[in-house]
């Protein structure tokens, strides 16, 4: 793989893409998108450890610090920039399009190739995002100067949060908003591109679901995290709609209006790259045995290399998962969440038939997981690390990744 990507490097267009001979198109926009020039470090990482070339690597990273100096006093970032001038074009932000991917290929960058750098910006952006975006179970989108909300509603995009907040491990928060997600879907069939959350009704325009992979892909890393098989129904339901609602022959279509389930005759790339494959993975993660991969931005998996960084978080190294005996004496994967004892405890001994009272998940004191010190969190149900109060006033497990 390493020979071929030299070769492919070093015949001669290619070589004058990658170092810009042709340079900008005349007349190409300068206006971009947070995520858009802040979603491209795991993919030209890989590039420069694959080849050895650390130019494509040094690009990104350097397109990752000068979006993180423009952030404002509050730690956020706005939605859309110019490139040239480097000022902010819009300044309303949330944790939906236009700046998702961000967030994410912070926090995964940090997993794959073990910088600090990557998760002390992760760290910062995240507790940003808990103060001023957060309400209940939802996320508004906010002003990045004041924090004063702008726009209360509910965006597809933001279905992939829960799954980040997996990464990050906090589970609880990650069940309480993919719940509300999955409340919509299963109110229209399917989940809409725009919902407005103060009146309670659907965007009047943005009425439209086009295949979207974020709700699935939550789903799978939620399953992922605590083998819960309430997750299983999710992803049974969401195929069934898919069927019912969305295929035609040759393929499947996006929905025009989800109020009549009119259909477009169009189907993105990402429904296959993305939706199939994560409910695809939902019911088989057979892929996944035995290995660490990090999924990009588009679905693309990436193993998880020991010999790209010095070292690995130690959530990655280890499992959650434990083996346990049934009665028919095969062995059986249990996760903590399902079984609501710590890992330890389970291991411990006392033979089979065991019953096991202590439960390690004790609750946060609020439902929304809101507290005033750390005496009001309670214990994470997988790790049974004991949750703490962040800054911005919310229950973590904030030094989960050290």
């Amino acid at each position: 793989m390493r020979g071929l990507i030299s070769r492919i490097y070093e015949s001669t267009s290619m070589r004058k893409f990658f170092d810009g001979q042709y340079g900008v198109m005349e007349n190409e926009t300068t206006e971009t998108s947070t995520s858009g020039c802040g979603s491209l470090i795991l993919e030209m990482g890989a590039l420069s450890r694959l080849t050895g070339d650390p130019r494509f690597e040094a690009a990104a990273l350097r397109a990752i610090r000068i979006l993180w100096s423009m952030r404002s006093p509050l730690n956020l970032l706005g939605t859309t920039l110019d490139v040239v001038t480097g000022e902010w074009i819009e300044y309303s932000s949330g944790i939906g399009a236009g700046v998702d991917s961000f967030y994410e290929y912070l926090m995964k960058a940090h997993i794959l190739f073990g910088a600090e750098e990557y998760w002390d910006m992760f760290h910062s952006a995240y507790l940003a995002v808990q103060k001023y975006f957060r309400h209940g179970a939802w996320y508004h989108e906010a002003d990045m100067r004041s924090g004063t909300a702008t726009y209360w509603q509910l965006t597809s995009l933001q279905a992939f949060w829960p799954g980040l907040q997996v990464l990050v491990g906090d589970i609880a928060a990650a069940n309480v908003s993919h719940r509300e997600f999955f409340h919509v879907w299963q109110k229209f069939g399917v989940l809409p591109e725009r919902y407005l959350l103060d009146r309670d009704m659907l965007h009047p325009t943005e009425k439209y679901y086009p295949l979207r992979p974020e709700l699935a892909e939550s789903t799978f890393y939620l399953y992922q995290a605590t083998k819960d098989p309430w997750y299983l129904k999710v992803g049974e339901s969401m195929v069934n709609s898919l069927n019912a609602f969305t295929k035609v022959e040759g393929g499947f279509a996006s929905v025009k209006d989800v109020t009549n389930m009119k259909l477009e005759d169009h189907q993105h790339s990402f429904f296959l790259a993305e939706t199939c494959k994560y409910l695809y993975l939902l019911y088989d993660d057979s892929f996944l045995a035995g290995k660490n991969y990090i999924f990009t931005t588009e679905g693309h998996p990436i193993p998880i290399r020991s010999d790209w960084h010095e070292k690995l978080p130690h959530a990655y190294t280890s499992s959650n998962w434990t083996s346990l005996k049934g009665s028919n004496h095969q062995s059986a994967r249990a996760s903590a969440m399902t079984m609501q004892v710590c890992p330890d405890t389970i291991n411990s001994g006392g033979g089979e038939g065991h019953h096991v009272e202590s439960a390690c998940h004790i609750p946060d004191f609020r439902a929304n997981h809101r507290c005033a010190d750390d005496e009001e969190c309670g214990t994470d149900s997988v790790s049974c690390r004991k949750r703490t109060c962040s800054v911005a006033g919310y229950c973590g497990l904030w030094l989960s990744i050290a």
